[in-house]
């Protein structure tokens, strides 16, 4: 066993910055999900909530307020908007999700976001930024099910829209299942030097 692990403050944590739709539209995609692994009778690990996932990283705790600061910054230069979703998109063989319509403007931010790299990247592990963002409803399909359900969802309908007007930073301990909130982050639009006087 790696002694550091052991040591407090060194124990590695596992972080997911995300997108949050609204309560209505959850469920609606919750609802959706359920559906979705009933009729097919597929097992699926248990998710949280849905949501659009950013960036995963791994960080030492002690490193974590200078990532929030960083975020923060990011955040408050970041200007809200609208999140279009609509039908259904799948990973060849594998996995199905709902399409994010304005794909372009999630990949800005996500592309943004990458001025925290070196933050994330402390611990070793270099961070995970989302190419394809989506909100998943199931993964790790056998090849069978996944034939079998594309034939309705290649061309069942789904809509759906919510305002982006902040993101959240999620945190669990290394091989543990459940993520906690760790902090809230409002895109607020301003201008990046009004923002570091506010932050600094």
């Amino acid at each position: 066993m790696d002694i550091t692990l052991s040591l407090p403050g060194h124990r590695l944590h596992e972080y997911l910055l995300v997108i949050d739709p609204h309560e209505e539209l959850r469920h609606k995609i919750e609802k959706c999900r359920q559906q979705l692994t009933e009729k097919y009778h597929i097992l699926q690990p248990q998710t949280g909530r849905p949501h659009i996932t950013l960036v995963r990283f791994t960080a030492n705790p002690m490193m974590e307020e200078k990532i929030i600061n960083r975020l923060q910054l990011i955040a408050m230069a970041e200007k809200p908007f609208v999140v279009e979703l609509q039908d259904f998109g799948s990973y060849p063989m594998h996995a199905i999700f709902i399409k994010i319509v304005n794909q372009p403007r999630v990949l800005q931010l996500i592309k943004n976001l990458k001025q925290a790299r070196r933050l994330m990247k402390a611990a070793g592990d270099d961070p995970h930024f989302l190419q394809d963002p989506q909100i998943a409803l199931a993964g790790r399909l056998p090849k069978d099910k996944y034939l079998e359900l594309m034939k309705e969802y290649l061309h069942k309908k789904f809509t759906g829209r919510f305002y982006a007007d902040a993101m959240l930073l999620l945190r669990r301990p290394k091989m543990k299942k459940r993520y906690q909130i760790v902090r809230r982050f409002e895109f607020e639009c301003l201008p990046v030097t009004t923002a570091q006087g506010v932050l600094f």
